[in-house]
């Protein structure tokens, strides 16, 4: 069994189950929520109350991950946020408690975060935490992975562009780059419709095509990709938020590189929060779970690929503003799947912050076939190849509620996407955190400056980085 550092704040429970069963967005719910939520044969699921968390706050970033040793199955974590940025916590629904585990290494508020695989060396998934706001320098590029094997943070090179307030998503890297890779795209600082995919392979930043509809504020997740059948087959989307149409809502395919159109979201939103987990019964793949917001903190819908339509699902019981939003096991049981909304913005000069935690559990009929409809064409965009690795934005396209969809051209053959040059090593500096430290027997180095043979080693700083770093 391996063993793992310890934070002096670590309240986690003793003992970890020797297996993990998760390795997907979502998985679990509870037997009590089920007999609720199959009280009617129409019903898609229902919100209960669970512990909320310790520390109240809003503009946290939220995934959904393994948790780490002392905690068992599927945890969904809560980083950073207006009053608490520096914090770091986890909920595990097998036992129904929050842990507080090692701090974020650089406090941030406003940032994105993810999960994918750690960085080559590591083993295990890790939680990114990407772009934001805060008081050290350059807060905005700072990209950071929490390993869920050694309870440490990993720091990464830098982002090429500012983002905060951005979305992230985890999917297959583009063309020229392998294996699965980080998307982090928009945001309020800088150009709001870059996007970048990190390559955890490499430790490498790209510029991937603009977002046809820059946005701040807005929600993100990767899901099928529109009319495509095959749940295999992921796209990067893009939901509302700040720009010039509410409504819209963008894709990107990593196959051809490019963005596309996806049906309007009903209910205009900016600080909503979406995760992916499987659809209510009747709706087939999984499904893109879009909470709460400005507009409408009580409103939830889920949009299908499939048919590229989205439904009205039941309202979650408090609002929610600038909050948490994954997906993970529903609480004391791990046969069903729940969709969390962590935390919010409680309006008021200044604003205060609510640390109450919901979760709707998905209604399932199991044993039942889940009928499939037929899946329409997805919406065209541009295939070919792109010779300028950090493309102009591509004109805005005429978005239309329902478009007509197409299925995907076979990608043209075009250049790699060049990543950025490798970043001179730097002096690994002192510890800034020692609760974050892992044991000497854990195997990894938290700043991998010696034990992961990568190019270039991790842990470097933003200004060290050439070709990385932007006059801000």
């Amino acid at each position: 069994m391996r063993r793992t550092a310890r934070s002096d704040h670590d309240d986690s429970p003793p003992g970890r189950a020797p297996l993990r069963g998760w390795r997907r967005l979502a998985v679990a719910a509870a037997a009590p929520l089920l007999a609720l939520s199959a009280t009617t044969a129409t019903a898609q699921g229902v919100w209960v109350t669970v512990p909320p968390l310790p520390t109240p706050t809003y503009g946290l970033a939220s995934a959904a991950a393994d948790c780490p040793e002392g905690l068992r199955g599927t945890c969904v974590y809560a980083a950073g946020g207006n009053l608490a940025p520096e914090k770091f916590q986890a909920y595990s629904p097998s036992s129904g408690t929050w842990a507080t585990l090692p701090v974020l290494k650089t406090p941030r508020y406003d940032a994105a975060a993810t999960t994918a695989p750690c960085p080559n060396g590591v083993r295990g998934d890790c939680v990114y935490v990407l772009g934001g706001a805060g008081t050290a320098a350059g807060a905005a590029r700072v990209a950071e992975a929490y390993s869920t094997e050694t309870n440490a943070w990993l720091s990464l090179t830098s982002l090429l562009e500012d983002h905060v307030n951005a979305a992230a998503a985890t999917a297959p890297c583009p063309e020229g780059l392998r294996g699965t890779c980080v998307y982090v795209y928009g945001g309020n600082t800088g150009t709001t419709g870059t996007a970048e995919a990190y390559n955890p392979a490499t430790n490498r930043w790209a510029t991937v095509a603009n977002l046809p509809t820059p946005r701040s504020n807005h929600a993100g997740a990767s899901a099928p990709c529109p009319g495509d059948p095959n749940p295999r087959h992921l796209c990067v989307y893009a939901i509302s938020g700040t720009n010039d149409n509410p409504l819209s809502v963008d894709f990107y395919n990593p196959v051809n590189n490019q963005w596309g159109p996806a049906a309007e979201i009903p209910t205009a939103r900016v600080l909503g929060r979406a995760a992916t987990a499987p659809c209510p019964d009747g709706m087939s793949n999984g499904c893109i779970y879009v909470v709460g917001g400005t507009t409408s903190p009580n409103t939830v819908e889920a949009y299908t690929p499939v048919t590229n339509a989205w439904v009205t699902l039941p309202s979650t019981p408090t609002g929610h503003l600038d909050h948490g939003v994954a997906a993970a096991p529903c609480p004391k049981d791990t046969k069903h799947h729940c969709v969390y909304a962590i935390g919010s913005q409680v309006a008021g000069e200044p604003p205060t912050a609510s640390g109450t935690t919901e979760a709707f559990a998905i209604e399932r009929q199991s044993g039942r076939p889940q009928p499939r409809p037929e899946p329409t064409p997805a919406p065209t965009a541009p295939n070919g190849p792109r010779p300028d690795p950090a493309p102009a934005p591509l004109p805005k396209p005429d978005v239309k509620p329902q478009p007509e969809v197409k299925p995907w051209p076979k990608p043209e053959p075009k250049p790699e996407v060049k990543p950025q040059p490798d970043a001179k090593p730097a002096p690994k500096p002192p510890a800034e955190n020692p609760q974050t430290d892992p044991a000497p027997d854990a195997g990894v180095d938290p700043d991998l400056d010696s034990d992961l043979d990568l190019e270039p080693e991790l842990d470097v700083p933003a200004d060290d980085a050439e070709g990385t770093r932007h006059a801000r």
